[in-house]
């Protein structure tokens, strides 16, 4: 198959000569321009399946030629280069549907790779994949014996108003199979409240789950409805119950066999119409034996029980989820991204530690940190090696422009949300954070970073 013919503009001649020998010499036919008028005449009368650009040309920028490339043709990968790179410009690329932005000086090699990934975005196009039957239990994919069996213990719960206890790792989904049993259930309709038990603190368990009136404590200027009123008719899915601490595990116990609770500063019990559904990543008969987790609180909990696999024991699931989780990453970033067919095949080889979570997050960061088109074996396997280091405390003194790029991707496929973009890139929130201040003051206090939530 012939090599793409290229469009070289820079209004350094020495470099658009140099760029275009090496390119010539490696098979690509390539067109010069030498100024932005000439560059858009040539784009208006030629189809240029790359377009490599300087930012900053004469009148007009590189910015200006991306505009023009895309009006003409959508498909056009166009590479941005400059030595002088900004917030502000690699914000207005990335928006701009940019393939790639490299910072001068930068290698021949290098840059041949980045035209080699252009290539290869343009011709090996994806396959139109049915999306009929990705739907399941709540948003939960996945046809293997082992979810089959997961879905039947699901619809039989939601037939039984019983406690239910649900066991496996972190990352798995036990929120998605809750929620599925709530939607399921006859309290469908009613609140469904979850509790993320590691993040109650100790003195607050009563409060947070039974409620306070005004006046039960220093502080208490009004009644505050604790969870279960909150859930009232519905549902309350304590995850990782085994953070509970013991000294509220008995009130709980209570709770559950007498379904009454009694708020702080309350004369009296109310009654409760909750369903209870908990679930641990850890095992919970090892806890009763090491006098973390009371035995009568686990034989109250553990009346309905689902084991929820783990994503390495249901490897045919993988390409049903990748499926998924891309569509959706990419919809949400306005890029067209997919894997390879080497890339595919480890997606299901690996064991995935953090499981059907993990997965998400390594698609999601893919998406919006690598340029769109193909994703490589090599390119996964460097993400994959990303996601499963520790979130890095400390940061250097100086930040680099590639990293600035992948911050503001990730903030830009993350709708400007924070907390989802630390998630993306897989370091700490407070790390980002810095990071954003750091850009914000090389800026001389004017920051280019859009204004978002938390």
């Amino acid at each position: 198959m012939s090599k793409p013919e290229i469009l070289v503009i820079d209004d350094d001649e020495a470099i658009t000569a140099t760029v275009s020998s090496f390119l010539t010499a490696k098979g690509y036919r390539v067109t010069v321009a030498n100024d932005s008028e000439e560059a858009l005449d040539l784009l208006d009368t030629a189809r240029f399946p790359v377009v490599l650009s300087d930012i900053y040309i004469d009148r007009l920028t590189g910015l200006d030629v991306l505009r023009h490339a895309k009006e003409r043709d959508p498909h056009t990968c166009v590479i941005l280069m400059t030595a002088r790179g900004s917030v502000r410009t690699t914000v207005e690329a990335e928006m701009g549907g940019a393939f790639d932005y490299v910072a001068k000086p930068f290698e021949l090699r290098d840059l041949l790779q980045v035209i080699e990934r252009a290539e290869r975005s343009r011709e090996a196009q994806p396959e139109e994949e049915s999306q009929e039957d990705l739907e399941q239990f709540g948003g939960m994919i996945g046809f293997s014996p082992q979810m089959i069996g997961v879905y039947k213990r699901i619809a039989r719960s939601a037939r039984s108003d019983e406690t239910v206890l649900l066991l496996g790792e972190s990352g798995v989904g036990k929120e998605l199979v809750a929620r599925a049993i709530h939607d399921h259930s006859s309290r469908a309709g009613k609140p469904f409240v979850a509790v993320d038990s590691g993040a109650v603190s100790g003195s607050l368990w009563e409060s947070e789950v039974f409620g306070a009136l005004r006046g039960a404590f220093t502080g208490a200027d009004r009644d505050r409805p604790g969870i279960i009123e909150t859930a009232r008719g519905g549902t309350v899915f304590f995850d990782e119950i085994g953070e509970v601490p013991l000294e509220f595990q008995a009130k709980l116990l209570r709770f559950l066999q007498e379904k009454e609770y009694r708020p702080l500063g309350a004369g009296a019990p109310r009654k409760a119409d909750v369903r209870v559904i908990a679930a641990t990543n850890r095992n919970p008969e090892e806890m009763t034996r090491e006098g973390k987790f009371r035995e009568d609180l686990l034989y109250r909990l553990n009346v309905l029980r689902i084991e929820v696999p783990p994503l390495r024991e249901r490897r045919s699931d993988i390409p049903f989820l990748v499926r998924r989780f891309l569509g959706e990453a990419c919809e949400s970033s306005g890029r067209k991204t997919w894997f390879d067919s080497e890339a595919e095949r480890l997606l299901e080889q690996c064991d995935w530690p953090g499981n059907v979570r993990q997965l998400q997050n390594v698609i999601r960061r893919l998406v919006a940190l690598e340029p769109p088109g193909a994703v490589s074996q090599e390119v996964l396997k460097r993400q994959l090696e990303e996601s499963s280091r520790p979130a890095p405390e400390e940061e250097p003194m100086e930040l680099e422009a590639v990293e600035r790029q992948q911050i503001l991707r990730a903030l830009d496929q993350a709708g400007g949300n924070k907390t989802r973009a630390a998630e993306i890139l897989g370091i700490q929130r407070r790390t980002l954070y810095k990071k954003l201040a750091r850009i914000e003051r090389e800026q001389g206090g004017h920051s280019s970073v859009p204004e978002t939530s938390q």
